[in-house]
């Protein structure tokens, strides 16, 4: 029975990341904005990666809170809540709400997104199979990325936008999460045994608004530099723009206790890379692949654990999206470059595991973040540069430096830091947060 629950509660906790995942990325057909306004238009693109970065704090911040002052029940009844709140936010746009409010309605999906993967981070981080469960959940849908042709999102319904995730999806999720609570809720310690914690530890907090906000506001004006000057070389903005990404990095991962900010560099350069290789439409059956591929990785990456070599994988991924500029419109390669993403992100995932559950939290949500190569301009008819070539390799030459830089940063935090290896495998007795 207890190796059936631990299937439900892994089940539980992939679905409702994979879920909240979704509802960060948001992926939008905007077809139908020729009726609207140019301001309304720029607001709900904007929306998108600034609720990623509002879905990153609030996460860190639950599994904060929750890993301090509550147990197991109650991770999974917020989590509940969470996914409660995204449902009722999808039903009920669909009858109160017009166009206009879809970008409201995009961050309070992004608060209750990051309530769920904070709620489960807390939940399950410290067991083993839910807790790889939720990391191929949340690590797996950032590799597949655009989602909206499997979701079938209609190119002419503004509403449909409330179709991401679908409600029966969101449904799904929050049924397995009503399970969880109802089968964790005895996990609690004997009233003798419980070490009430007097302080709230605020450093993954501030350490997930760093990274957020300068990540955020580094992306929006690289955008804008281009925007203003698209002829322009912009080598130094880019730079300038890397420089301001490693900083804001390596602050969040000093953060962390131990080693845990390994997983904030990963992340980092990983968002880069995928960003550099980009989207592409492809078939339904793929994302059984590629998650098949990201547990794959996870799993060689608990067995044969090496962050440089996490490191030179990323770095290798730039290099192939750096040789090879056009690889989004090829299908062979895309669906190449996405494998090799997919395997990538689950190793790192493996090498990274963290030993206090909002460390994790905050290196998986990051996935979620935008990057600076996401400011880069791609095409040509909207971008007319002189030189095609040097054009189509910046994307790959500028995720490169971001992963040099880390990989540099992973090396000075593994040098002043003491050697902490995770144990994933090893199972907790007391599930209680009290000693996590």
């Amino acid at each position: 029975m207890r190796r059936i629950g631990e299937t439900v509660d892994a089940v539980a906790a992939f679905l409702g990341a994979a879920v909240a995942g979704i509802a960060l990325f948001l992926p939008i057909s905007f077809s139908w904005t020729g009726d609207t306004t140019p301001y309304r238009i720029a607001s709900l693109i904007n929306s998108v990666p600034r609720g990623a970065a509002i879905g990153l704090i609030v996460a860190v911040a639950v599994c904060v809170v929750v890993v301090t002052f509550t147990r197991t029940s109650a991770a999974w009844l917020v989590a509940t809540v969470g996914m409660i709140g995204m449902f009722a936010n999808h039903t009920a746009g669909r009858h109160v709400s017009n166009a206009d409010m879809l970008t409201t309605q995009n961050y309070l999906d992004s608060v209750c997104s990051g309530i769920v993967l904070g709620a489960l981070g807390a939940a399950v981080l410290r067991r083993r199979i839910p807790a790889a469960a939720f990391a191929i959940g949340s690590a797996g849908f950032f590799v597949f990325g655009d989602l909206a042709d499997i979701l079938e999102i209609s190119d002419q319904d503004p509403y449909s936008v409330l179709e991401t995730p679908p409600r029966w999806l969101i449904a799904a999720a929050m049924a397995l999460l009503i399970l969880g609570t109802l089968r964790n809720r005895s996990r609690v310690k004997h009233p003798d045994a419980v070490r009430m914690a007097l302080d709230l530890p605020l450093a993954p907090i501030v350490a997930a608004m760093v990274l957020s906000l300068v990540v955020l506001a580094t992306s929006e004006w690289l955008a804008r530099q281009f925007q203003n000057s698209p002829d322009a070389g912009h080598g130094v903005d880019i730079g300038l723009a890397v420089a301001a990404t490693l900083a804001a990095a390596t602050v969040a991962a000093m953060l962390l206790p131990g080693r845990d900010g390994t997983g904030v560099y990963l992340a980092v350069a990983l968002v880069a890379a995928a960003d550099a290789i980009g989207g592409a439409p492809r078939p339904g059956w793929s994302i059984f692949a590629l998650l098949v591929l990201t547990a794959l990785g996870m799993f060689i990456g608990t067995r044969l654990a090496s962050t440089a070599m996490a490191a030179l994988l990323i770095a290798g991924l730039a290099v192939y999206a750096m040789l090879l500029p056009d690889v989004h419109d090829n299908t062979v390669l895309h669906m190449t470059g996405s494998s090799a993403l997919a395997l990538i992100a689950g190793y790192c995932c493996g090498v990274a595991w963290p030993q206090y559950a909002p460390s994790g939290v905050l290196g998986l949500t990051a996935l979620y973040l935008p990057s600076i190569v996401t400011a880069l301009p791609l095409e040509r008819a909207a971008w007319p540069v002189p030189d095609a070539t040097s054009h189509g390799t910046r994307l790959g030459r500028t995720a490169l430096a971001v992963a040099i830089g880390c990989a540099v940063g992973l090396a000075v935090l593994h040098r002043i830091r003491p050697r902490h290896r995770p144990t994933p495998a090893t199972p907790v007795a007391d599930e209680s947060f009290a000693d996590t």
